[in-house]
């Protein structure tokens, strides 16, 4: 008999917990050997089982998947993870490859192709399936966003006007201004409700 892949599972729905059990619960060669629906649980029910693999939602109450990610990382630099969310942003597939992991699966995503990401990241190598590839592909070129235009950028998404932005930052509202003009030409926009529409696609803004 080939050797169980053991599997620390990290999601907080229910259903899709029940689901990835159906899936994994009927192979002889898996199985789910700790689960948690809070990120900062499973920094120490990774280093408590150290399991094979960890599947990992990004969207989780407390602290979020791509630190949780993270902070396995730093524990093990050698942990596999495959995340499987409904995070379908070009910053969401780059964040979470940034922070360590090795998969990237949509939670509509078939059996087989969580199967396949599973086997392909225990046997030491990415699965990144096409339409992931196409998201990185689309994400942003030339320069990142600094710190202080992120900050910008969320204030667009809530609405707020220049003066607002301003206000809320303390800075003048010409340098707010100025933030916002750069980010339109990085975003490669023309106003502000297209910078925050393609904001929140990308998944470089979240409004939850």
């Amino acid at each position: 008999m080939s050797e169980i892949t053991q599997i620390l599972l990290v999601e907080d729905q229910y259903f899709a917990r029940l689901a990835l059990h159906t899936v994994i619960d009927a192979r002889e060669d898996m199985r789910i050997v700790a689960e948690t629906d809070k990120g900062s649980e499973a920094i120490g029910l990774y280093t408590q089982h150290q399991p094979d693999i960890t599947i990992m939602d990004l969207r989780l109450p407390g602290m979020p998947g791509f630190d949780a990610i993270a902070a396995i990382r730093k524990v093990d630099p050698k942990a596999r993870i495959v995340v499987l969310t409904n995070y379908e942003g070009s910053e969401d597939v780059h964040r979470a490859l940034q922070a360590g992991a090795m998969a990237y699966l949509l939670k509509d995503s078939s059996a087989d192709d969580l199967i396949n990401a599973i086997l392909t990241v225990k046997s030491g190598k990415r699965y990144l399936p096409p339409v992931i590839c196409g998201l990185l592909s689309e994400r942003l070129s030339g320069s990142e966003l600094t710190e202080r235009e992120m900050d910008v950028l969320r204030l667009i998404t809530q609405g707020l006007s220049n003066r607002e932005i301003a206000d809320r930052l303390h800075i003048a509202e010409k340098t707010a201004k100025i933030h916002v003009s750069h980010l339109l030409d990085k975003l490669g926009v023309v106003d502000r409700t297209q910078a925050a529409i393609t904001a929140i696609q990308r998944g470089i803004v979240h409004l939850d």
